[in-house]
């Protein structure tokens, strides 16, 4: 560079590289600048510090290096992790066909690509998102009049084909429907010997198989058969309410994500009942293939189970979640090693410091769990975070078995499940396509998981740009709970 060109001044001593290094600022510390802030995050605060700094130079060296300190970013205060959103056409036209037609109120929900709402006076509303997805009602089946006859919608189930749906009701009886045009495919008027209302039904892995439970604890097996005079069907008991009361039950659902699993096989069916978890094997015979009893609860204490599929020494396997109480087990369902006397294992416990009404798996690594005061955590597995706390109590979700407005004169409920069923809400809550749905006295709402750039964007909004910049990281280095997208 030219000095005369530029009308630089002449130096007369250039400094060394040693006196730059050493020369002190006027805070008196040594090399450059004197901002105290990076992020929002002062230097001098100690707690940050603790959480984790990083020195340059090694502890107790005198090089002036060991003055800067990296510190991290602040940890999250706000994990916003869900949507939360009301299906606000659904909930208005199910509120307007209250008043217009005296339809009832809301009594159970399903969802897969369609979404079906019973009422108490025996009608089901279908909304099929998959054709119009502006909340636009396609089918209202059933009658006031079937009301009357069959009493309030108290279980629903849809396929996973979304092509038929099963519809119990108050008095016992079940209806099969065609949801492509709204018939009738069959109506099974003598499923179980005594006049107890349907609790739960399911859909099997086999579309010839279904299974549901009544309110006096029995639970049943459905098969669907073709004849020359139409369409029958047959009924099996898998467990009498004489023995003992079964509260739910819970099908393993595996052929769609995993045809070739070993598992698909056997057509494996959970059920959990006052005082023991049993797991029942539905093909090629029926067989008890595991039992677990468990430790004594309170009588209000909900029962729970939900099957997901999760990946174990790198492979999908089946792992069953069972809670009543405040204690959630984990049991693998291990069918890739034959010969294994004791296929299930109990992998890991949840102690939780509430009680469980419902559990959901919304992936393969994140749980639903909402308590006694309708507040829904979600909960990291692995790790037993707790990423966010939703409060659903405004919803006022609808409950499993209200034997004042639900069931008729006449019904056979038995007292203990009766109790369960006033806290219960098998029928109000439903999970498909990562996407959970929650039924209240006059609203629908779904919820589910933020993508991680959705996440970040409302951060931004709130003003917390540390926050963001600190969870943006944490998908970099692939630390964050509950990352999709």
């Amino acid at each position: 560079m030219d000095d005369e060109e530029f009308e630089l001044p002449p130096i007369e001593a250039p400094p060394t590289l040693e006196s730059i290094l050493s020369e002190t600022v006027g805070n008196g510390r040594k090399g450059v600048g004197t901002d105290t802030v990076l992020l929002g995050v002062s230097y001098q605060d100690a707690n940050s510090v603790r959480a984790g700094e990083v020195c340059w130079g090694g502890g107790g060296t005198t090089s002036g290096r060991d003055n800067y300190k990296i510190l991290p970013l602040p940890l999250l205060k706000c994990k916003s992790v869900l949507h939360h959103v009301a299906l606000k056409g659904v909930s208005a036209q199910i509120a307007a066909a209250a008043d217009r037609i005296n339809a009832g109120v809301p009594t159970a929900v399903a969802v897969s690509k369609a979404v079906a709402v019973g009422t108490s006076c025996g009608l089901v509303f279908i909304f099929d998102f998959s054709i119009d997805p502006s909340q636009v009602l396609k089918l209202c089946l059933g009658s006031t009049a079937l009301g009357v006859q069959y009493g309030a919608v108290t279980a629903l189930a849809v396929n996973s084909s979304c092509t038929q749906m099963l519809c119990g009701f108050a008095k016992g009886e079940i209806i099969q429907w065609d949801l492509e045009n709204g018939k009738v495919l069959r109506t099974i008027a003598k499923a179980h010997h005594f006049p107890a209302a349907v609790c739960n039904i399911k859909f099997t892995d086999d579309p010839s198989l279904a299974v549901f439970t009544d309110s006096i604890g029995s639970a049943f097996e459905l098969q669907f058969k073709r004849a020359v005079g139409g369409k029958t069907c047959e009924t099996r008991c898998l467990f009498s309410g004489m023995k003992g009361k079964v509260c739910c039950v819970e099908p393993l659902c595996i052929k769609e994500h995993s045809p070739g699993h070993p598992v698909s096989q056997f057509s494996l069916l959970a059920m959990a009942s006052l005082t023991k978890l049993l797991i029942v094997c539905l093909k090629p015979v029926l067989k008890v293939m595991f039992t677990a009893p468990y430790g004594k609860t309170g009588p209000s204490s909900v029962p729970l189970l939900a099957w997901q599929l999760v990946c174990i020494k790198d492979s999908m396997e089946p792992l069953l979640a069972f809670c009543r109480g405040t204690n959630v087990r984990f049991f693998h369902a291990n069918f890739h090693e034959p010969g294994l006397n004791h296929p299930y294992t109990s992998i890991m416990e949840i102690n939780l410091q509430y009680e469980l009404t419902n559990l959901k798996w919304i992936n393969d690594s994140i749980l639903l769990l909402l308590d006694g005061e309708d507040k829904l955590h979600v909960l990291d597995r692995e790790s037993q975070q707790e990423l966010e706390v939703l409060d659903l109590s405004a919803l006022q979700l609808v409950r499993s078995l209200d034997s004042s407005e639900t069931l008729e004169t006449g019904v056979t409920v038995d007292q203990a499940l009766a109790f369960i069923g006033e806290t219960a809400s098998y029928q109000s809550v439903c999970t498909y396509g990562g996407e959970t749905a929650f039924l209240g006295a006059k609203s629908l709402a779904v919820v589910s998981l933020k993508t991680w750039k959705e996440r970040i964007d409302h951060l931004v909004r709130q003003g917390q740009y540390a926050e963001s910049l600190s969870l943006a990281w944490m998908f970099y280095e692939g630390t964050a709970k509950a990352a999709i997208g």
